[in-house]
């Protein structure tokens, strides 16, 4: 048995930032993973030399984000160096309703450059009228107040949207945009979490990756908290959480137990209170509300090395008008009834950070399109086929040049990251579907009602798009503990 102030059970963006945070508040912090690396679902493998994230992981914003803030606060920001592309280095690939692919190279920060509104024109068939519009829908997002988002819990981003009466195509060029930063339905997602990211989407760009891998700043965390005296317990699952007197005092591992006055759980809510610590310590209308709660859809695509550089750009979306996603076109899809172009996102985490790959003029690239979060559904399969179909169509020579092709769907997820312990559960992208009813007001408390447990990362604690919440959800965590053990 060893003593520690503080367990933290996994080691995603939630769980090492908050260890790394109250190590170095001095606390003495132990960090348990089940793999082998940091880093969660965005993680970075190598394989043969060649790295890569087992999912796509590009952050927004790009500027003054809650990373900079957390290398800056461990002072580690010279073992972390960020890498925020300049340029046209995302290129939209849009199929117009008569057929035609249109293609808009395009900078991850929009300046409203005359140029950048000819380029609109062009892709999207729209004339000044609607870019008007558009222009009416950033405003209203960049000039919404902090108490005036609040209101916007309980609306849906979609319904919110109908306001600015936009063009369909640059209605579809949002919504895709939405889809692929919350992997939940546009219908239901919560105007408050759109608008809050949206508005740094434009204020702080898109695209921060980190020199190495964009895993590397979860794994200087977890090497900042055993510099600090903890201690990091990679590939180590945890059998359970102790609760003795009604209380959470540590957790069990295959070689004993890890005591400590608090632990943290990046582990996500239903696996932490139905599985770890097990619903007989939670009040029976809270466990309710845990089994209740919606997962974010997953995604499901390939991971390729290239022996030439087929793709041209670092971010690739891919959609028409029929691609985005709400409520009724995600059930048509799990019924077989797919648009004619699934949404894609395409990431090249070689066009980053070049040194990924070992040999000049290699690609490295990840293909998502969105599926299902359970991990026994056969849509992932589909999904691949059907996303590999227009891929084909777009780079005709990818083909020749794969020296590796690794397909990955909610089972591999669900195995990398989240245990599944409910049917339809375990494989999702982000964590809580940032749905009208789970965000907000309505959103889980970090603290649990089982005294000295808490939860961070995605599911609790913090808001905003992917890994950024993660982020903000360790630090804001890492306060609550700190104050609740002083």
């Amino acid at each position: 048995m060893e003593e520690f102030d503080i367990v933290v059970i996994g080691a995603g963006y939630g769980g090492a930032t908050v260890a790394a945070l109250l190590a170095h508040k001095g606390k003495r912090v132990a960090l348990v993973e089940k793999t082998a690396l940091a880093g969660g679902k965005t993680q970075t493998i190598d394989r043969k030399g060649y790295k890569f994230e087992m999912f796509g992981a590009v952050g927004i914003p790009a500027h003054n984000s809650r990373f900079h803030e957390l290398v800056d606060e461990l002072g580690v920001a010279d073992r972390v160096e960020f890498i925020i592309p300049e340029g046209e280095v995302a290129s939209v690939r849009y199929k117009t309703p008569d057929g035609q692919w249109r293609t808009m190279h395009t900078a991850l920060q929009q300046t409203g450059a005359p140029e950048e509104m000819d380029n609109l024109k062009r892709v999207f068939g729209v004339d000044d009228e609607g870019l008007a519009a558009l222009g009416n829908l950033y405003m209203a997002v960049l000039t919404l107040k902090d108490e005036e988002l609040e209101t916007l819990d309980d609306v849906g981003m979609f319904e919110w949207m109908q306001q600015f009466d936009l063009p369909a195509s640059l209605e579809s060029q949002i919504c895709m945009n939405l889809n692929t930063l919350f992997v939940v339905p546009v219908n239901r997602l919560a105007a408050s979490e759109a608008i809050f990211t949206m508005k740094q989407q434009v204020l702080g760009g898109a695209g921060r990756y980190s020199v190495g891998g964009y895993g590397r700043v979860a794994e200087v965390c977890a090497e900042y908290v055993v510099e600090c005296g903890g201690a990091y317990y990679p590939k180590t699952r945890v059998k359970r959480i102790l609760v003795e007197d009604g209380r959470a005092v540590g957790i069990e591992i295959d070689t004993g137990e890890l005591r400590a006055k608090a632990v943290i759980s990046n582990a996500g809510i239903q696996p932490t209170v139905l599985k770890l610590a097990g619903q007989e310590h939670f009040p029976a209308e809270y466990v309710e509300r845990v089994k209740q709660l919606e997962p974010s859809w997953s995604i499901a695509g390939f991971r390729y090395v290239l022996d030439k550089e087929i793709f041209d750009a670092a971010l690739i979306p891919i959609f028409s008008d029929q691609s985005w996603l709400n409520d009724e076109r995600f059930a048509g899809m799990e019924k077989g009834e797919w648009p004619d172009i699934p949404l894609i996102a395409i990431d090249v985490p070689s066009a980053f950070d070049p040194s990924l790959s070992p040999e000049p003029g290699h690609q490295i690239a990840n293909c998502q399109v969105f599926c299902s979060a359970d991990p026994e559904s056969d849509m992932a399969e589909e999904a691949i086929r059907r996303g590999e179909a227009v891929i084909d169509e777009l780079w005709p020579d990818l083909k020749n040049h794969i020296i590796r092709q690794e397909p990955y769907g909610a089972k591999q997820i669900s195995g990398l990251s989240r245990d599944s312990v409910l049917p339809g559960c375990g494989g999702e992208a982000v964590g809580l579907a940032q749905v009208v009813g789970q965000v907000g007001k309505h959103k889980p408390d970090a603290r649990t009602p089982l005294p000295g447990l808490y939860l961070v990362g995605c599911d609790a604690g913090g808001r905003g798009a992917g890994t950024h919440q993660a982020v903000d959800s360790g630090f804001n965590v890492a306060a609550m503990v700190d104050g609740d053990l002083k």
